[in-house]
């Protein structure tokens, strides 16, 4: 049997995401959960959260371009990029907000992050990265941090499927090997979120799944507003990881779903 995690991303960003995540970890379709601290929903959608700590891995969902207030240190996703790759970033307040993320995950939940990842992947852009490990060295973090560098390439995504592992996860990847961070070895879920056949996209990365493989998803129980770009991408997914053709194709696949194991 191959072990594969599903990780659902963005809880707490909407109470339909967040719903969705936790009856999906109850029904053990997904194994892992990054949160936005950030929410205002996150205090109590941490409560509900909190009971599941044992069976699933809570990460905190880095987040530096989904503005919730006027003080989220937050940038449109293209300027973001400039920004980083010029080194234009203000060291001290990505460092900041990277610790007001951190101090609210654990004052909610009680417990250090299970993982770092980031929304739309900020996590692994120069600038970030670097702050980033060196907050996690003085934390004495022992957990994984999220990694594109071995994602699986299916059609027809290829392109931005190398696109997103060329932003930043080999060197991410040479700074937790240089620093002790554990990782993820293998990637799946990136699409252009459409409305596509999720149950046909998903047979074909359990196809080639290798055993500990990480596959990122963004369930909601419901529509959620026009603002969200993928809210229909969203629903199809929570249908699917519901459905007992999920239940088939892992089955079919010889796929076991549990939390990532991740080696030191």
């Amino acid at each position: 049997m191959t072990h594969v995690c599903y990780c659902a991303d963005d809880f707490a960003l909407h109470p339909s995401i967040s719903t969705a995540i936790i009856e999906l970890i109850a029904q053990q379709r997904l194994h892992a959960t990054s949160c936005m601290t950030q929410s205002p929903d996150w205090s109590q959608a941490a409560q509900q959260l909190k009971p599941y700590a044992a069976q699933a891995d809570l990460g905190l969902h880095l987040n530096f371009t989904h503005a919730f207030d006027d003080k989220t240190v937050a940038f449109p996703l293209n300027t973001l990029m400039v920004k980083a790759w010029l080194r234009l970033l203000d060291r001290q307040q990505i460092r900041d907000s990277i610790t007001e993320q951190w101090n609210a995950f654990i004052e909610a939940l009680g417990q250090a992050p299970d993982f770092i990842d980031g929304h739309q992947h900020v996590h692994q852009f120069p600038v970030i990265r670097e702050v980033l490990i060196e907050f996690l060295k003085e934390q004495n973090f022992k957990g994984w941090v999220r990694n594109l560098r071995h994602t699986l390439v299916v059609s027809p995504y290829q392109f931005k499927t190398y696109m997103l592992m060329q932003l930043g996860s080999a060197t991410l990847n040479h700074l937790c090997m240089q620093n002790n961070f554990k990782q993820n070895q293998f990637f799946a879920g990136i699409y252009d979120f459409q409305q596509i056949d999720y149950a046909h996209l998903n047979q074909k990365w359990l196809s080639q799944a290798q055993d500990n493989l990480l596959i990122m998803c963004h369930p909601a129980q419901d529509l959620i507003k026009n603002t969200d770009p993928i809210t229909i991408a969203r629903l199809q997914e929570y249908r699917y990881l519901a459905s007992e053709q999920f239940a088939i194709d892992c089955q079919n696949y010889q796929i076991t779903l549990s939390r990532i194991g991740v080696n030191a």
